[in-house]
């Protein structure tokens, strides 16, 4: 994917599509996994990593901690914390400080009429090939602003299952498959259409199919 910087196990740099293709800084592997997911979610309109820090009191003493992510969808915020699913169990040696934590976040979310949701890699990585196809999709709408062929593609496409493979061949004196598949990337970017793409890779035995009817502007 281009513009992207890696720094040691914790550190990426990465462009948002969906933030005017700002930059954007997440700190974990899992915060990466977890950014690929909401970019890639046609729900969520726009968001806000590290959108807010507050404080809360453990053991005597002050403490801060920041929200991972808010997700702007369907006029709602919801506020996010990303974690390991090691770090809710109660063997882990950080635990009481962890819970505090969630719950600060929790009360403040309640007070001020927000949503709150903790995201594990269980939802994160749930599809054994969710991550590696969304990737792929994110890296064509990075590289392409706007396929040429888009507008073609979508109008062959309805709400019938079809595979990539027979899409390709019924515009094949339109335009290429690589052209097929990058429309599809963003079709799917955009909500419009959907496709299996936690149980195979995108490739061309993929079926794809429209949601509804809807225009890719």
């Amino acid at each position: 994917m281009p513009r992207s910087k890696r720094y040691g196990n914790n550190y990426w740099g990465m462009m948002g599509p969906k933030v005017s293709y700002r930059d954007v800084i997440l700190y974990s592997d899992l915060e990466y996994d977890h950014w690929v997911t909401v970019e890639t979610d046609a729900k969520v309109k726009t968001y806000c990593e590290q959108p807010l820090e507050i404080t809360y009191t453990l053991n005597g003493k002050r403490n801060r901690t920041i929200f991972d992510m808010c997700l702007y969808e369907n006029g709602s915020e919801l506020f996010v914390e990303v974690k390991y699913e090691k770090e809710l169990h109660p063997s882990n040696r950080n635990y009481d400080r962890v819970m505090r934590q969630l719950e600060a976040q929790k009360e403040w979310c309640r007070l001020n009429g927000k949503l709150h949701e903790v995201r594990t890699e269980k939802s994160i990585r749930s599809g054994r090939y969710s991550i590696e196809n969304r990737i792929k999709i994110l890296a064509s709408v990075i590289n392409h602003r706007h396929p040429m062929f888009i507008e073609e593609v979508s109008k062959s496409l309805d709400c019938t299952k079809r595979t990539m493979k027979e899409i390709c061949y019924e515009l094949s004196d339109t335009c290429s498959s690589y052209e097929v598949f990058l429309s599809c990337h963003w079709l799917y970017y955009k909500g419009i259409i959907t496709a299996d793409i936690d149980s195979m890779i995108w490739n061309y035995e993929m079926e794809v199919w429209k949601l509804e009817q809807m225009s890719i502007i």
